[in-house]
């Protein structure tokens, strides 16, 4: 009960924070993780940083409902960008399981 409320709690203060992300142009669109990254980061708002980097890695997927959709989309991810989904995931794979790769690696980054 406890972890399902603090899991909560995270969630909002994520959706709190949330911003409208504009899509990268398709011409833009990164193709490795590595240049997915900084893109990622460009949009957080601190406050969403400051969550992300205090979330455990294997809470990350919590923030998928809001932060892997921004993502998604900022990204291209859900428009057609395979070249990133198969990079993120080594091979062709969902778009969710490639978002929460970029996720991961994004909050190594912020954790540095």
């Amino acid at each position: 009960m406890k972890k399902t409320l603090l899991a909560l709690a995270v969630m909002f203060q994520f959706a709190a924070a949330h911003a409208d992300v504009a899509p990268l142009p398709k011409g833009k669109w990164p193709v490795t993780v590595a240049e997915a990254v900084p893109h990622i980061i460009a949009t957080m708002q601190p406050m969403q940083k400051s969550i992300v980097s205090d979330t455990k890695k294997d809470s990350l997927f919590l923030l998928q409902s809001e932060w892997g959709e921004d993502i998604e989309h900022l990204l291209g991810l859900d428009k057609g960008n395979t070249a990133l989904v198969e990079a993120a995931c080594g091979h062709p794979c969902k778009v969710e399981q490639a978002t929460l790769i970029l996720m991961e690696a994004t909050w190594a980054a912020l954790k540095q």
